[in-house]
């Protein structure tokens, strides 16, 4: 079965980001797009998830790129080892403190958003009293 393989601005209609944006997260090595002969970037539907994985962490979940980075790395890691059965102790003990790492990192955005959620509870209640206040009126 062929791989079907799609230019770069088919992927940017697609997963709704820029071109800019695509080849930034090249430069960053988020993705790996394979390029033809005249150095044409040229997308698989695997890349195409790996990018809509990458917007879902940035958009949906608010990581930044270094977050998605190292999510992405530790992912590949953890499959590595399980699938290569892999009993290197520096390679187990480097994903386990990269998975503390992101805990304690989703941990604290977990505590900044509920900090924002009160706020916009407490702002929606003034709001909601004024304007039955002005009713009144």
């Amino acid at each position: 079965m062929d791989t079907k393989y799609y230019k770069i601005e088919e992927v940017a209609t697609r997963t709704g980001l820029t071109k800019r944006a695509l080849r930034y997260y090249e430069e960053l090595e988020l993705i790996i797009p394979k390029r033809t002969e005249c150095s044409y970037r040229l997308y698989s539907e695997k890349d195409i998830e790996n990018i809509n994985r990458i917007k879902d962490l940035r958009e949906s979940l608010g990581f930044c790129l270094n977050d998605v980075k190292t999510i992405l790395l530790l992912e590949k890691d953890l499959k590595r080892i399980f699938k290569e059965n892999i009993k290197d102790d520096v390679t187990i003990d480097k994903s386990i403190n990269l998975i503390k790492k992101q805990i304690d990192s989703i941990e604290k955005k977990e505590q900044s958003l509920a900090r924002s959620k009160g706020k916009f509870k407490m702002a929606l209640t003034k709001i909601e009293d004024y304007r039955g206040m002005i009713q009144e009126e």
